[in-house]
């Protein structure tokens, strides 16, 4: 029998890519994002943009919806909604202080 194991708790920070934030995962990723123009989709036409996994050394393709996560050590991968909701419980938003 394959030894099992249970992922330990641990918060992670996401933004969601829709296709016309740019600017916000620039941010969040420190520059290690951009928009992959239509026309460099050629093979893949869904990537529609793409992060810098600085752990792995390479760039990860990006689908219009998707969330891009922050790991625990500090890389940037990808991941589907079904999956970010089977894995990670969303924490309730802090109150603004201007509000």
């Amino acid at each position: 029998m394959a030894t099992q194991f249970r992922k330990k708790p641990l918060t992670i920070s996401a933004e969601r890519w829709t296709g016309s934030n740019e600017a916000v995962l620039i941010a969040f990723t420190g520059g290690n994002f951009r928009a992959v123009p239509p026309e460099e989709r050629a093979d893949y036409p869904n990537i529609t943009g793409s992060v810098f996994d600085v752990l792995h050394s390479t760039w990860v393709g990006v689908e219009t919806g998707q969330w891009v996560i922050r790991g625990v050590n500090g890389e940037f991968y990808p991941i589907d909604e079904s999956v970010l909701a089977e894995t990670y419980d969303r924490l309730p938003t802090e109150p603004s202080e201007a509000a």
